[in-house]
Formats: C-alpha cells, structure tokens, sequence
C-alpha cells in the first residue's frame, strides 16, 4: 500500500520552528510501544509532504542499541524488499542468506519479518538488527533508512512487525537513522491503515502537536 503525510505550517510559526533550529521527526513502530529510531528528520517547508510504500529491508549492523547512536547498516538483505511469514539467516559470510519459508525451529506470522543472528559468537556475540524503508520527503528519496533496531544475540532470531502509525514531533538534536530510547515531547500520531492512505496535519504551536487540518 502507499500512503502519503501532509504537514503544513503557518508562514510565522515556520519562522519561529527555523530560528530554534528545529525540524520535524519521524518515526514509525515496529512491535509494541513506541519507536527507537527516528526514520527521516526533516527541514520543514510551508507545506511538507512525505510518501512510502509498506515495503521492507531488513538489515544487520555492529552500532550498540544506545540513546543517541548512529546506525551504520552494514549488510541488508538482497535482493529485497524483504518477504514476510518467513526469516532470514544471517551467516559467517557477513551476508543474509535467502528467505525460508516457517519450520518446526522458527514459526513467523504474516505480516511478520524475521532474521536468525547465526554468526559465530567468538566473532560478534551480538548484532543489531533491524527493518529499513524507503521514503520520499518532497519527492526527494530517502532510501532505505532504519525504522527500528533491537539487540540480537549470536544464535537467536528476531521477529519485527512494523505498524502503519507515523510518529511526528518536532526536535532540534538528532538526524535520521539515529537510535532514541525516549522522545522529547509529545509526539503526535498519525494513524494509517484500511482505507485511510492520506492524512494532513498542521503544527499547532499553542499545543505543540500536530493536528487535523
């Protein structure tokens, strides 16, 4: 499905948002709670619009799971986008290995993307792992930035589920693909899916948040 976010923004408060030296984050959820990565920062126009595609990569790097941190991918599954109802075996050869159906060891629902970390744990006893996506913000493409990464030990699997909720706040310290274990404010929540694919919001400064046009 493709979906598309509208934010727009008063000439006087976008003034104001620029001379704070704040842009707009991103985020979306994979599992429960809220996101750890902010997916695409953004240096707001009047009208700003961002446009994806549910469509996956899974990737694995070597950056620790901190507050803060930069994600490096350094491999990611080829060729993608990833499939889902299945894993992928991440190998000594520092490469994903092809899509496996479900078997007696690892049962992934649909919807569901998962990996198996079997590097050897005398190499790295743990990896992180985690889904990236595509996304266009005024039509200029960011590719495949992380969307989530969670700590993977050396033998064991993961299971990522993404949502179609956007997380969107505004925030002056960090840049896409960076690992949040908080976020500063009061996110708002877009909330996509079935037969909504388009929403537009407007910053509210009175409130903070982003809101219904």
């Amino acid at each position: 499905m493709q979906f598309s976010l509208s934010l727009e923004f008063d000439t006087d408060v976008l003034s104001l948002i620029k001379d704070a030296g704040q842009r707009v984050a991103i985020a979306k959820p994979v599992g429960s709670g809220a996101p750890n990565v902010i997916w695409v920062d953004i240096d707001p126009f009047q009208v700003t619009t961002i446009e994806w595609e549910e469509n996956y990569w899974i990737y694995a790097s070597t950056d620790s799971v901190e507050h803060g941190a930069s994600i490096n991918k350094l491999s990611e599954v080829s060729p993608g986008p990833a499939l889902d109802g299945g894993y992928y075996e991440f190998t000594n050869n520092n490469i994903f290995g092809p899509f496996r159906k479900n078997n007696s060891a690892l049962s992934v629902a649909s919807g569901t993307f998962a990996a198996i970390n079997n590097m050897d744990y005398d190499r790295y006893s743990s990896l992180t792992f985690g889904l990236a996506q595509d996304a266009l913000v005024n039509k200029k493409l960011e590719e495949r930035k992380p969307i989530s990464a969670q700590t993977v030990l050396a033998t064991q699997s993961i299971r990522m589920t993404p949502f179609t909720y956007v997380y969107i706040w505004l925030q002056a310290e960090f840049e896409s693909q960076t690992i949040i274990t908080e976020i500063a404010g009061t996110p708002s929540i877009a909330k996509f899916g079935g037969s909504v694919t388009e929403i537009s919001l407007k910053y509210d400064p009175i409130h903070g948040i982003f809101a219904g046009v």
